[in-house]
């Protein structure tokens, strides 16, 4: 198999071995030292959901998502004192997550990639809209206790699509242990629609089909590049998908597969770019979670793709899954090794990727 690095994989491989004190040459024989074995962090299923009249779902989460849950359900109480209490905690969590985000910016190394660089001046400008939508949702609490907003749908008013949009720019800040536990979850809600659409249940498997797009959402916000693009124009579709499904009209079953499919693969490709910015960081616990995350979105749109796929992918996602292992729980790992499982999976996403004809590659 040819191991040969595109120029910007390559480069940054060999800037992250530089600054370790280690040139690439030598990779082979360094290794991780790890002082104790790390717990893994597990996958979980959400069980509650925020849903908006646009038919928009939003999974709850984390802390900002709990607080924004709790504020819908006390104003449909009629409980304005909790709802407005509960929106401020909101924006406080989307305050202090965007200050400890502009803090991480300012220690990173400024021997920095171009790619970083750019990556790092979005972020920027997320925290800058992540700040601005708190100091709306603040406004807003303060209109519950006034009488303005009564109903749920007057809040969606003020707290519009474009203000949820800033809202979920929060996960391109958030850290591993909000975005990993959720990263299987599109395949659940995927295979669920299917299941649901062959009982004739249209209704239900469009719900689903709208709840893994949620999940792309959040991705799409932690994702630069041609990985973003993909991400968002799966979403596009997927509205689409849902839309006729819901109908119940014409047949949807390979329509399904194929953009399933395409979705799980969007996911691959943002993973998968993930972990080379995390491993240039030197992050390599998070370089590992994104490696898992990339693999099993690989192993889930691969098997839409058809029994071919499915089996010309399972080497390439055990052995990834294995590698991500090894860096999540502080094992030995080479940076050979590494570069080896980079290049090995970055073959698996572009192969499926011209079965399936996507023109992005990894």
């Amino acid at each position: 198999m040819n191991f040969a690095f595109k120029p910007l994989v390559l480069a940054m491989l060999l800037a992250a071995a530089q600054f370790a004190g280690v040139t690439y040459a030598q990779s082979s024989t360094a290794t991780s030292t790890p002082a104790v074995t790390k717990a893994a962090i597990p996958t979980i299923a959400p069980q509650d959901w925020i849903v908006y009249s646009d038919t928009t779902y939003t999974p709850v989460v984390d802390d900002v998502s709990r607080s924004l849950d709790a504020a819908r359900k006390a104003l449909d109480a009629n409980d304005k004192k909790k709802a407005a209490s509960e929106l401020r905690m909101a924006a406080d969590e989307l305050k202090m997550q965007a200050a400890l985000a502009k803090k991480e910016d300012s220690t990173l190394e400024s021997a920095e990639t171009k790619t970083l660089k750019a990556d790092k001046q979005v972020k920027q400008d997320s925290i800058k809209r992540i700040n601005a939508v708190a100091t709306k949702i603040n406004s807003a609490a303060r209109s519950i206790e006034t009488g303005k907003i009564k109903t749920t749908a007057d809040l969606d008013k003020v707290i519009d699509k474009a203000a949820r949009a800033d809202i979920e720019r929060r996960w391109l800040i958030t850290d591993v242990a909000t975005w990993y536990p959720v990263s299987e979850e599109p395949q659940r809600h995927f295979t669920d629609a299917v299941a649901d659409y062959a009982k004739k249940d249209y209704k239900a498997a469009a719900t689903d089909i709208r709840k893994a797009t949620s999940y792309l959402r959040l991705e799409a916000n932690r994702a630069t590049g041609e990985a973003k693009q993909e991400l968002e124009s799966s979403i596009a579709r997927l509205d689409m998908l849902a839309a006729s499904v819901n109908k119940g009209t014409g047949k949807a079953e390979q329509s399904m597969a194929m953009e399933f499919a395409k979705a799980n693969h969007a996911l691959a490709l943002e993973h998968h770019a993930k972990a080379i910015e995390s491993w240039t960081r030197k992050e390599y616990d998070k370089t590992g979670y994104e490696l898992k995350a990339s693999a099993h979105a690989l192993e889930s749109a691969a098997g839409w793709a058809g029994e071919e796929a499915k089996s010309g992918a399972s080497a390439t996602v055990k052995a990834t899954q294995g590698l991500g292992d090894k860096l999540v729980s502080g094992a030995n790992w080479t940076r050979d090794e590494v570069a080896k499982g980079f290049e090995s999976l970055r073959n698996g996403i572009n192969a499926l990727g011209n079965k399936i004809g996507r023109t992005k590659k990894a």
